[in-house]
């Protein structure tokens, strides 16, 4: 993304072209992952072979060291991120606008993720005879019979995670370990669920982009009100 400040107070620019980039790479992912033929799907298949030895996962699926580090705990500390966000928004007027930015990014992502399951009609890993399920592995853009699963892409616990890549565009300096902590935790919560058959790693991938293009549209759309707001407070 083609970012750009005249001085570290003042956040990245966001110009529409700019969101080209994300959107162009998150397109050739899916097409990618998505379509018969490309490669896609072996590399989908080796990496998940890294965690299944033909038998069971890596991480057993109720772990429940598992659960509270990477699915249970990481949830909870990012709603309790959000609540402190909504203490901040309301008594804190000198950083209201970042916290009304990271707190529609904490909801808008989660969401788009979601809704988008329900149409793209995917399986996990735990659900194709491959791995001990009952229904043949299907890429995005092939045809699906009746009664296929449906909530595997792109991957809703993830999503929490990488919706911390928000925190890029309200630093005012060291910004890059905002985008480095959205990442990191997306990652961590995102290959736990690979790593217990909830998901492939191209589920993982397309959600991070889809999180960095919505992160970014938002910071585009609010981008005024954010600029003064931090500007002000340096």
């Amino acid at each position: 993304m083609n970012f750009s400040t005249k001085a570290d107070s003042a956040i990245p620019v966001v110009k529409p072209a700019s969101l080209a980039a994300p959107a162009v790479l998150l397109a050739a992912t899916v097409a990618f992952f998505g379509l018969p033929g490309l490669g896609g799907e072996a590399v989908d298949l080796w990496f998940q072979s890294l965690f299944w030895d033909g038998q069971g996962w890596l991480v057993p699926h109720k772990h429940p060291v598992g659960m509270v580090l990477a699915y249970r705990g990481p949830k909870a500390l990012i709603i309790l991120a959000a609540v402190v966000l909504i203490g901040v928004a309301l008594f804190r007027p000198r950083r209201r606008m970042r916290a009304l930015y990271l707190l529609a990014c904490f909801a808008l992502v989660p969401v788009v993720c979601t809704q988008l399951r329900a149409v793209s009609h995917m399986a996990t890993p735990l659900d194709l005879k491959l791995y001990g399920g009952a229904h043949e592995h299907l890429l995005l853009f092939q045809p699906k019979p009746p009664g296929y699963p449906c909530h595997a892409f792109p991957a809703g616990h993830a999503s929490g995670g990488f919706a911390l890549m928000a925190c890029y565009w309200i630093l005012s300096e060291r910004r890059w370990r905002g985008l480095a902590l959205g990442l990191g935790v997306g990652a961590w919560m995102g290959f736990y669920q690979v790593a217990r058959g909830e998901h492939f790693l191209s589920h993982t991938l397309a959600t991070g982009l889809i999180a960095w293009l919505l992160c970014a549209g938002l910071a585009w759309a609010m981008r005024g009100p954010l600029t003064r707001e931090v500007s002000s407070s340096n």
